[in-house]
């Protein structure tokens, strides 16, 4: 007997009167209000299985309906004849709810059950007006894109190959269980130490504390200094010495901690700290900047720019994160150009054009702004030039000689830069172009104007420009510029919209029935997804308009959003969901354009899905999932 759906005239009592504690058993509801498990069983219907019944089969269309196994025990039966047990309280028919596919299991009762159903539209609007629960259904997709994501991804090579005993702290520092708290405060502080070892009185170890675990236990636990420094201790997590550092990081990630013991059997030999392996990694960028910073001529840029690939190969294969392959590939691109601007400059003063009349800032505008360039960026940059001349304080306009000096210098950088490789915009977001060329005060002027007149283009141009960082010159004139569009934005929010409304005409590459939209390029009009546009360019999208309304200064989308986690403005799930989903995107577009690389193929943002696994494919498709719930959460927080 099929369960799953009422019999003609049939009419299943409302679960409102079930004990609303019990929800809190599973684990997306263990956070949730009592109000709001409440709303959630209002909605619900109860199904009452006997032993042998069938909520519903694999391949049937889903139903629309969320399942809550509220007693009982229900098996789950895969395509491979792989069985799950299933107890209360468990969600069941949640891959139908994210993916509107049929189901992929046939869940039978193995004995009398009572389930909980709740339509997908209640479920839905729930989501909309309580965040806590999207927050926790979130989380659900981050771990499904990590599960893929861990089982597709090779095993790195260069630094991150290497063992945890190259790279630990040794020895492992110690305390014993009569040092209280207060002294070991002290203790670390002096040591410049962020944790150590707590033993037990047999001198076994038992814990690890940190600054942080010794706070909580003063100011959130209630605990004097004078406690032990036992009542500090959290569980380890130990790595054996000869574990890669590669597999380190992704179980810091999995477990969320920031130190692990490495253990020699039962003996502690070392602390493995993401600073550790940070410092492994960077190790290896030494001599790529000095080969850069020692070039005196364009031809030996240009060498140095022909190993773009190599430098590619080598961020990814030290690094299990994609957004810090991209960052460290983004300062190979950022220390070539700014050793081509020296050139430039030298250029100038050989050419008898002497110094820059004015202090200027030449800025970086878009992915090589944010660290998340790849391959091969264009070039997007401008230009402030400081509104009073040098030595001077009274504001004035530039007079000629100083225009044909600046129009000059940024004529030239662009050509030297496209000769270097990276292509002209082509949209003319350079230096080069008067309109991104000008003094602090116009600069001010123009923002001012589209802020208090919010459009359309205004918003485009703000989608564009507001990743600015600095590419060569003064830092100050960048942060008085930024300074000013942080307090703007907040006297004048309504911007914010229209950006919103901007971003809301791109949607992400997912449909109906969890289907990847595919978008159509070249002669052959090859189905492929377009990553950048239709992924990775929504979640930056998002992260700007949330940073510029909370005055976070970040310009990088992973430290935009973990800003904004700091600030409270996002949940740590909603957080999670969405870097998750940025991260497994952003690797997928970088291996994509490393093998083009290596295959002599023109880099591009189009991948092909039929090309991929199916776990990767099934990864892909997720992590669309949750650009699509950020955005979302981005139109109902922002839009128009």
């Amino acid at each position: 007997m099929a369960a799953g759906a009422n019999s003609p005239g049939e009419q299943n009592p409302s679960a409102d009167t079930l004990d609303v504690g019990r929800l809190a058993e599973n684990e997306v509801f263990r956070n949730l209000d009592e109000q709001l498990l409440r709303a959630l069983l209002a909605r619900g219907r109860v199904h009452h299985l006997e032993s042998g019944d069938v909520l519903f089969h694999l391949g049937d269309p889903d139903r629309d309906t969320l399942y809550i196994l509220y007693e009982g025990r229900v098996e789950l039966r895969d395509a491979h004849n792989v069985v799950t047990v299933r107890e209360p309280v468990t969600l069941l028919g949640l891959s139908s709810y994210f993916d509107d596919e049929p189901y992929t299991l046939t869940a039978r009762a193995t004995r009398p059950s009572l389930v909980v159903g709740i339509p997908f539209e209640d479920v839905r609007t729930l989501e909309r007006e309580h965040p806590p629960l999207a927050d926790a259904l979130s989380r659900i997709i981050a771990d499904r894109i990590r599960a893929n994501s861990w089982q597709h991804r090779g095993s790195p090579t260069g630094a991150l190959s290497q063992p945890a005993r190259t790279a630990m702290s040794t020895p492992l520092t110690y305390q014993q269980p009569d040092c209280s708290l207060g002294e070991a405060f002290r203790f670390m502080d002096e040591r410049k130490i962020g944790s150590i070892g707590v033993l037990d009185e047999a001198g076994g170890l038992v814990g690890l504390a940190t600054l942080r675990t010794i706070g909580r236990a003063i100011f959130t636990r209630g605990l004097t200094p004078e406690a032990s420094i036992v009542e500090a201790a959290e569980r380890i997590t130990a790595i054996g010495p000869e574990t890669p550092l590669s597999e380190a990081k992704d179980i810091q990630a999995r477990e969320n901690v920031k130190y692990l013991v490495v253990m020699d059997g039962t003996r502690p030999v070392g602390m493995l700290s993401q600073s550790n392996m940070l410092q492994a990694i960077m190790a290896q960028q030494t001599v790529m900047r000095e080969r850069i910073n020692r070039a005196t001529s364009m031809s030996e840029l240009q060498q140095l720019a022909g190993e773009v690939g190599y430098v590619a190969r080598e961020a990814w294969n030290n690094n299990r994160e994609a957004s810090r392959a991209t960052y460290l590939l983004s300062e190979f691109h950022l220390q070539l150009q700014r050793r081509c601007i020296d050139l430039v400059v030298d250029e100038l003063r050989s050419e008898g054009w002497g110094e820059a009349p004015r202090p200027y800032a030449l800025l970086i505008l878009g992915s090589l702004a944010r660290r998340e360039a790849l391959i091969n960026p264009d070039q997007d940059n401008a230009m402030i030039i400081g509104d009073c001349p040098r030595g001077g304080d009274d504001p004035r306009p530039l007079d000629e000689t100083e225009a044909e000096w600046f129009a000059t210098f940024a004529e030239r950088v662009n050509i030297r830069l496209d000769e270097l490789g990276y292509e002209w915009c082509k949209g003319d977001i350079m230096a080069r172009n008067p309109e991104y060329r000008h003094p602090l005060e116009r600069w001010r002027q123009q923002f001012r104007y589209m802020a208090r007149h919010p459009n359309s283009t205004s918003a485009r141009w703000c989608n564009i420009f507001l990743d600015f960082e600095l590419l060569y010159g003064e830092q100050g004139l960048v942060t008085e510029l930024w300074d000013f569009v942080l307090a703007t934005l907040k006297e004048q929010p309504k911007l914010l919209r229209f950006m919103t409304g901007d971003d809301a005409e791109g949607q992400p590459a997912v449909g109906l029935f969890n289907r990847l939209i595919r978008s159509r390029r070249g002669d052959n009009g090859n189905g492929c997804v377009d990553i950048k546009r239709k992924g990775l360019r929504i979640i930056a999208n998002g992260a700007r308009i949330y940073a510029l309304s909370a005055s976070v200064r970040e310009t990088n989308t992973v430290a935009r959003l973990k800003g904004l986690r700091r600030e409270g403005v996002l949940t740590s799930e909603m957080v999670d969901s969405v870097l998750t989903g940025h991260e497994e995107l952003l690797d997928l577009l970088l291996t994509h354009q490393i093998e083009q690389h290596q295959a002599g193929t023109a880099p591009d943002k189009y991948i092909d899905p039929e090309e991929l696994d199916d776990l990767t494919r099934q990864s892909l498709a997720t992590s669309m999932k949750a650009v699509k719930r950020f955005q979302d959460r981005v139109q109902g927080v922002f839009g128009l």
